[in-house]
């Protein structure tokens, strides 16, 4: 059964049975709101002792320069001392600036992580990674490929 949190500029699922956290930002975004909101995210990681963990970029606008250097510098090293989290799946959006973004702050913190992490073009994708982890899952070089195919030709 998942319990559906409540956070202002986020949509959060927790499974405790599967030990899973699911987010999605929601709504306008400012540092005054972001960082809050992944101090909830974090919380949420250590009390509930999560092993699988989706974020979801679908939905954040364009994610600001200081925040993409606060998680790789302070948020990211934290969340890699968590001896329980297993995996990260990261459900790129269309927006290019984010997906970048994403893959910068990954690659800065890269040294902190313990665990793995992969990239997906959909939330299903990243769901059936976590549960079946005998899936290969795409690289983002490939995943922008795929949405380029994906795009109608004028």
């Amino acid at each position: 059964m998942m319990d559906n949190l409540y956070f202002d500029s986020l949509t959060l699922f927790h499974d405790p049975a599967l030990r899973l956290l699911y987010h999605r930002w929601r709504g306008t975004y400012n540092s005054h709101l972001f960082q809050p909101a992944v101090r909830h995210i974090q919380s949420l990681l250590e009390q509930r002792n999560v092993e699988y963990w989706i974020v979801d970029l679908n939905g954040l606008p364009n994610l600001g320069l200081e925040d993409q250097f606060w998680i790789s510098a302070e948020v990211l090293p934290q969340v890699a001392q968590l001896p329980h989290l297993r995996q990260l799946a990261l459900v790129l959006s269309s927006n290019v600036y984010n997906q970048l973004a994403a893959e910068s702050i990954l690659h800065l913190g890269n040294r902190h992580l313990q665990f793995e992490v992969q990239f997906f073009s959909d939330t299903a994708s990243a769901f059936d990674w976590l549960i079946n982890p005998t899936l290969e899952s795409a690289t983002p070089a490939q995943l922008l490929a795929e949405q380029a195919s994906l795009r109608p030709v004028a």
